[in-house]
């Protein structure tokens, strides 16, 4: 007998944090025997209305029951729903979407959108940046070691765009929003860019998130806006992972004086089902000719069902402004526990992100950290970590919280914050009181999934 599927799994997925789960509900993920675990994680960001929310639910339910799969080259009702949805809600005049299953893919086929339409080839990306693993997305992430076995370096791979890599000012450290420093380093990177074929495009995310949760001011956003426009670059907004309300409004270009020409979604889009899109105006997207962007799950009908329930959701149940709430209070409450525990610090929210780092002598300290994050999941809450130092606790849990959510997630942190503080034999009494309100919710609620999907 071969050993368990979850030892056989390839290492290069990475580690997998807490236990195996069997079922979820709202923020909380239970495990075979029904203890539950609260995800501050959303699923990597993607259940933003909470896991197994009974409307998306529904919807793929009654969407597998009647057409599962079309390939790329046939259409369904599902996916023209979609679509219109989504071009109702975009920023755009004539809007046109290019569904993908994934937003590596929504990546990669912004540039290739963006070469089509300015007929240049050379990319500007930046500093922290993450964007993907896929080949074509790696070009434009920001960490080396995840391009070592891919044939990267800071250009790239063979045959992809040149890329040059921008300096953000880090929102972390005083004069972040010093729009003059900026815009001179922008222009410079944008000339390198344009002596290697011309500047394509210009690919962001307005919120950083994988690398700590920092955040892109408006003003900025409007200087790459315009120096991009001014050199004939396409500004490709990468929202997958702040878009359709988690970052507090649908889609940034709501903060911005000049739309982004292309807005990249996925993770909320389908709560949990694997779906992307490229949107922008028609006349950009039009600049590929037909059949040459395609993907066999691309529009998969399952898929755009469940996305057609969450744009329902997000606008029906004000997802951006519960984001905003969630994030003001998550801004007041870690500001509190950083009054007490000076080591925390640069405490940040936009929208239903937030983060801190941990300093320790003046230097951020990793170890720090990683002891916040594993008091948590002794407490039965998973948060990651990270950041460019490696010293970063992240916060993302879904949108739609409860009271009783809510209040498990900060004493949770609390708790978790106040063991890392005290490393001795008894640090770890500090997390039993939050182990014993899982407990109780367990008692409540038991291994079958409440009703009302957490929100």
């Amino acid at each position: 007998m071969k050993s368990s599927a979850v030892s056989a799994e390839a290492r290069s997925t990475g580690s997998a944090l807490g236990p195996e789960f069997s079922s979820g509900n709202g923020p909380w993920l239970y495990t075979e025997d029904g203890t539950a675990w609260f995800d501050g994680t959303a699923g990597s960001g993607a259940a933003t209305l909470g896991h197994q929310h009974p409307d998306v639910t529904a919807a793929v339910t009654a969407q597998a029951a009647r057409l599962t799969h079309t390939g790329c080259k046939l259409t369904s009702d599902a996916r023209r729903r979609m679509i219109e949805r989504i071009c109702a809600l975009s920023p755009y005049e004539e809007p046109a979407v290019l569904p993908t299953a994934t937003g590596s893919e929504a990546v990669e086929s912004a540039l290739k959108i963006a070469r089509a339409a300015t007929g240049h080839r050379a990319v500007v990306g930046f500093r922290y940046g993450f964007h993907g693993k896929t080949a074509g997305a790696l070009a434009l992430t920001w960490r080396a070691e995840f391009k070592t076995y891919s044939g990267f370096g800071d250009d790239g791979a063979e045959g992809s765009p040149p890329v040059v890599v921008a300096e953000l000012p880090d929102p972390r450290q005083p004069g972040a929003d010093d729009v003059a420093g900026f815009a001179a380093g922008l222009s410079a990177a944008l000339d390198a860019a344009d002596r290697r074929g011309g500047t394509a495009a210009v690919v962001l995310e307005p919120v950083q998130v994988t690398e700590g949760v920092l955040d892109v001011p408006p003003a900025l956003l409007d200087e790459i806006a315009r120096q991009a426009h001014a050199r004939g670059a396409l500004l490709v907004l990468d929202e997958i992972y702040t878009g359709l309300g988690r970052a507090g409004q649908l889609f940034t270009a709501e903060l911005m004086t000049e739309k982004p020409d292309l807005t990249l979604l996925g993770k909320t889009l389908g709560n949990g089902f694997p779906v992307g899109a490229v949107v922008g105006e028609r006349a950009v997207l039009d600049a590929l000719p037909p059949g040459v962007q395609t993907s066999t799950f691309s529009g998969h009908p399952v898929s755009c069902a469940a996305a057609e329930a969450v744009l329902d959701i997000v606008v029906r149940d004000d997802v951006a402004g519960r984001a905003r709430e969630l994030g003001q209070r998550l801004r007041v409450d870690l500001t509190a526990l950083a009054a007490r525990h000076p080591w925390m610090r640069a405490v940040r929210t936009t929208g239903a992100l937030a983060a801190f780092d941990c300093v320790r002598d003046g230097r951020p300290d990793p170890e720090l950290a990683r002891a916040v994050t594993g008091g948590a999941l002794r407490a039965r809450l998973l948060l990651f970590g990270g950041g460019p130092e490696g010293a970063t606790v992240k916060i993302v849990p879904p949108a739609l919280l409860d009271e009783d959510g809510y209040r498990f997630l900060i004493e949770g942190i609390g708790a978790a914050v106040a063991e890392a503080a005290r490393p001795d034999e008894h640090a770890a009494s500090a997390t039993r009181a939050v182990r014993d309100d899982g407990a109780r919710h367990v008692a409540r609620h038991g291994a079958s999934l409440p009703e009302g999907g957490g929100s």
